[in-house]
């Protein structure tokens, strides 16, 4: 009786194994050394192997493919050349992509700048017209200031972005 209950137990094993198989779920296991040197497999991944080298073995036993995420991620960060970059580095780099595709010559941004400034120009021109037909200066001075010390700040911040599209282009120049 011991045995034909073993039998069943294999005959249950087996039946489950085939029903996983054929689901049209993925077959094979992945395999890893955890960190006591422990041959660890399992279908999903094991939790011992993330972030760690691992095979994928088929259901014939045959290493199908090896992955190790460290290697990747080196390869990835060669291939983007941001490995070699610091944070401030990448934003600048960032900075520049976004400068070049929106501004793909100086004349370009020159015409966009100006308008940008003609705008607060004009704000300007239409308080002091105001001012000069003798409305009350109590609530025009503030907003005349303000709009001064806008166009002024963005006069900076404009000249600033001129030059680093200036290095964008010199770059894109020399095949950086």
């Amino acid at each position: 009786m011991g045995r034909w209950i073993g039998g069943g137990v294999l005959m249950g094993a087996l039946a489950a194994v085939m029903a996983s198989a054929t689901a049209g779920g993925p077959t094979g296991v992945a395999c890893c050394d955890d960190a006591n040197g422990r041959r660890v497999c399992g279908n999903p991944l094991p939790a011992e192997c993330y972030g760690r080298k691992y095979w994928l073995v088929d259901d014939s036993g045959m290493i199908r493919k090896v992955i190790d995420p460290a290697a990747e991620r080196a390869q990835r960060q060669e291939a983007s050349g941001a490995g070699a970059l610091s944070p401030q580095e990448q934003g600048l780099r960032r900075k520049q992509e976004r400068l070049l595709q929106a501004f793909p010559t100086l004349q370009a941004f020159d015409a966009w700048r100006d308008a940008q400034l003609a705008d607060y120009d004009r704000q300007i021109a239409q308080i002091r017209a105001l001012l000069a037909e003798g409305t009350d200066p109590d609530a025009l001075v503030p907003t005349l200031q303000r709009l001064l010390d806008e166009r002024r700040t963005a006069a900076e911040r404009l000249a600033a972005e001129r030059r680093e599209l200036e290095e964008a282009l010199r770059a894109q120049q020399q095949g950086r």
